[in-house]
């Protein structure tokens, strides 16, 4: 019997949508670090999605490789 705590998991394409965004605000976060004079705020908010969009594909390869 399975764990009622258990978690669903997150559908292939949610994960795809969250990739498209994170590597979206990646590229504006950087294009707007460049543009205006280096703002940290900027390079933080590249960095994180950066961050987010490497976790977001590595959660879709384990999705692959399970089925």
């Amino acid at each position: 019997m399975e764990d009622p705590n258990t978690p669903r998991p997150v559908s292939l394409t949610v994960l795809i949508i969250g990739l498209v965004i994170a590597l979206g605000l990646a590229i504006w976060g950087g294009l707007q670090f460049l543009n205006s004079g280096h703002s940290l705020g900027y390079g933080v908010v590249a960095g994180v999605s950066i961050g987010a969009a490497y976790a977001f594909l590595k959660q879709i390869r384990i999705r692959r490789n399970e089925g």
